[in-house]
């Protein structure tokens, strides 16, 4: 067995060949740690039944219909004969000033190859990984399934099946719920060892759909809980992915990429000469903990988000007018928000939806999507004069569309436009009462949409744009060799009409957002500046969620509403202006109406999120929490700490109901001080490495600014 390593950064990229098969594989290392592969036990035995204990695994899985399939159909389409046939043919190693890129290049003797390309930046806490399958084979070959990444031998510090040492973390997805994490041992997963090495056993779980992020977030993590090392993925896929965990013998092996044919009803064509590459997968190694592993990958994704337009460098407060008007904009109604928050550091002001021309009058915000021409009983100057008249007060403003479907009440919902609609089975998709899907396959579709959208936007001078998606496609649609591949080529379109809008409109900034968070994957969140984190705008368990999404998407991109409304008592203010303090900060309801304590509370919020943003633009953070896990039922309390990469410090303080303390948490060596805080007056100390909170009530908040007494700042 050979070893190729990489040193990248503060971890090893090592691969592991075996010589006598031209079997390869990859595994990510710790700095320091070395593996213990020599130690492994060679041989499995159970009576006068005996087996090979592991194999060397390999660096993709793939499946091609021509070839048997293995032992685990049904359950999994790894371990076949396509995957077996690889051999390694070469490794070329491309160094730049901005980092590595390592390409791998495997081949069958048939002649098809796979491509397995690592990217790695200086000074990056991970890497990317790009698979592409080429058919060389003098034929056409149906793929049913190719893996974005795979990394097998886990764990490599083990000497056998290693029982009750390994366990998988994944994050669920659900609407006004997102980001719970949840933790399973291997035996929980009925995946431990058996009596002889015989049927791979997979837990395969994924989304299909285009809505990526319903029940699950396309993310795996294994922990050797005894080495206290964590291997982490996340996979871009704005469609059908699967992730699976899968043992073949004392190895278990980490994999993910496009939902396949038996999971997904996915398959592909790949005509002589042809390639398709698969999903993107963003990877990385700790030994510092979870926490530490999952925002290794989310700092990868900075690069992205620095791309946007240059206003956004700043994290400009937003207010969203939906919880506002409650889908009634008008003209007027905008021009008052300008007055009332002219000495805000407010700078995008949106319309949600109920700004369109309806056909047939109804009570629905969203009826008549599709034709987008602006109301002008509402906006009887045009919303050009409207967008001129808001920026002369300090202000962007911005619109909500949902472009990617019509609903009824449109002329083009229906009729004549039938066919650049999608369809399913010969007839057109449509979800909830009246959504149907444009074909973005189709070039009158783009044509239409590049003047219906584009150039509005354009001739309107809107620099902000909110994104929603109310409906998921479902499993597949017609127009391809499956289903799944017809999805997949839907939602291709879809991002690059995203890179069109992008492209014409450079000053554009876009908020992702799919009934609040159905888009949290990266690569929707790296075409677009920020996106809604959740659909629970006045609810307690804003900042539970909040929280979690900390470890999943970057806190500037996640977009959390504080909605104020002059029935909310004081103390209720504090309890969601806080939770704002959690990510990107949109404030929204009806503040014409607060009185002057409520108004002052949202003035300091504003304040002090302006000394505080640069510490959730950049950062790292932790949770200590205790707490009920029942999202809309919650006991306890928890507190964010986000250690600023300016040596700064956030701490968000949350309770819950009948919340214990003290809460305990821990801070950066420093000798830090109070340099402010806004929130409940509940006692918060902070002691070189720890902070210590005394709750008081239930439901209150506060979030504290620290700075190290050489920085300055008051005393509290």
């Amino acid at each position: 067995m050979k070893k190729i390593d990489h040193t990248l950064g503060k971890f090893v990229l090592r691969y592991l060949l075996d010589e006598s098969t031209g079997h390869i594989c990859m595994v990510l290392l710790p700095g320091g740690m070395q593996d213990h592969y020599e130690e492994r036990r060679k041989m499995m035995y159970a009576g006068k039944n005996s087996c090979n204990a592991w194999d060397i695994g390999s660096l993709c899985h793939l499946s091609l219909r021509h070839h048997p399939q293995g032992n685990g159909a049904g359950n999994t389409l790894k371990y076949g004969k396509s995957t077996e046939k690889l051999h390694y043919v070469k490794q070329d190693v491309v160094k730049t000033e901005t980092g590595v890129r390592i390409v791998t290049l495997m081949e069958a003797d048939e002649g098809y190859q796979i491509e397995h390309a690592v990217d790695y930046a200086h000074g990056g806490s991970g890497v990317e990984i790009e698979t592409t399958f080429i058919n060389h084979t003098g034929r056409s070959v149906e793929l049913d399934m190719l893996t974005s990444f795979s990394l097998d031998n886990l764990s490599p510090f083990q000497k056998d099946s290693a029982p009750y040492k390994l366990k998988l973390h994944r994050f669920r997805g659900g609407w006004s719920m997102e980001g719970k994490h949840t933790e399973d041992t291997i035996e929980d997963l009925n995946l431990e060892e058996t009596w002889v090495r015989a049927f791979p056993e997979s837990e395969r779980y994924g989304v299909l759909g285009s809505h990526p992020v319903k029940r699950w977030f396309p993310f795996g993590c294994v922990e050797d809980t005894e080495y206290h090392v964590y291997w982490a993925a996340q996979l871009g896929s704005n469609s059908s992915w699967q992730m699976e965990l899968s043992k073949d013998g004392d190895c278990y092996s980490l994999s993910g990429g496009i939902a396949d044919c038996e999971f997904g009803n996915w398959w592909k064509q790949i005509k002589d000469g042809e390639s398709f590459t698969a999903p993107k997968a963003y990877v990385s190694v700790s030994k510092e903990g979870f926490w530490d592993v999952c925002q290794n990958i989310t700092d990868m994704f900075q690069k992205y988000v620095d791309e946007q337009p240059v206003c956004e460098r700043e994290l400009p407060i937003i207010f969203n007018e939906w919880c506002y008007t409650w889908g009634e904009p008008t003209h007027d109604k905008m021009v008052d928000l300008t007055y009332k928050l002219k000495d805000m550091p407010v700078r995008y002001l949106v319309i949600d939806a109920g700004w369109s021309k309806k056909e047939v009058e109804d009570h629905d915000p969203q009826g008549s999507n599709g034709d987008w021409e602006y109301d002008p009983q509402k906006f009887p100057h045009g919303l050009l004069a409207l967008s001129r008249q808001v920026r002369e007060a300090g202000f962007h403003l911005g619109i909500w569309m949902e472009f990617e479907v019509t609903t009824e009440g449109a002329k083009v919902h229906s009729g004549i436009y039938d066919a650049m609609h999608l369809y399913r089975n010969g007839e057109i998709i449509q979800t909830g009462k009246n959504r149907r899907f444009w074909d973005f396959r189709k070039s009158e579709v783009i044509t239409y949409l590049k003047e219906k959208v584009i150039d509005f936007l354009r001739k309107n001078e809107l620099f902000y744009l909110k994104v929603d998606y109310n409906g998921s496609i479902g499993c597949g649609c017609d127009g391809a060799e499956s289903p799944g591949e017809g999805l997949r080529a839907q939602m291709e379109g879809v991002y690059q009409f995203f890179e069109l809008m992008r492209k014409e409109l450079p000053e554009l900034v876009i908020e992702n957002c799919a009934s609040g968070g159905h888009r949290l994957e990266p690569r929707m969140m790296g075409i677009t500046a920020m996106s809604s984190f959740s659909d629970a705008h006045e609810c307690r368990e804003i900042p539970y969620i909040a929280v979690d999404l900390h470890q999943l998407i970057l806190p500037r991109q996640s977009q959390i509403w504080a909605v104020i409304s002059p029935e909310l008592s004081v103390q209720e203010v504090q309890y969601r202006l806080a939770s704002a303090m959690l990510g990107r900060f949109c404030l929204s309801g009806e503040i014409g109406k607060l009185n002057e304590e409520q108004w002052l509370e949202v003035r300091k919020a504003a304040v002090f999120y302006e000394s505080v943003k640069n510490i959730i633009k950049c950062g790292r953070s932790r949770l200590f929490r205790e707490s009920t896990n029942n999202h809309h039922y919650l006991k306890g309390c928890q507190v964010l700490v986000r250690y600023g990469s300016n040596g700064e410090v956030l701490i968000v303080y949350h309770s819950f109901e009948n919340p214990k303390g003290p809460l305990i948490g821990e801070l950066p060596e420093g000798n830090w001080k109070m340099a402010g805080r806004i929130g409940a007056d509940v006692k918060i100390s902070a002691d070189n490495r720890k902070i210590e909170i005394i709750p008081e009530k239930s439901w209150e908040a506060a979030a504290v600014h620290l700075v190290e007494h050489s920085s300055g700042g008051e005393e509290e």
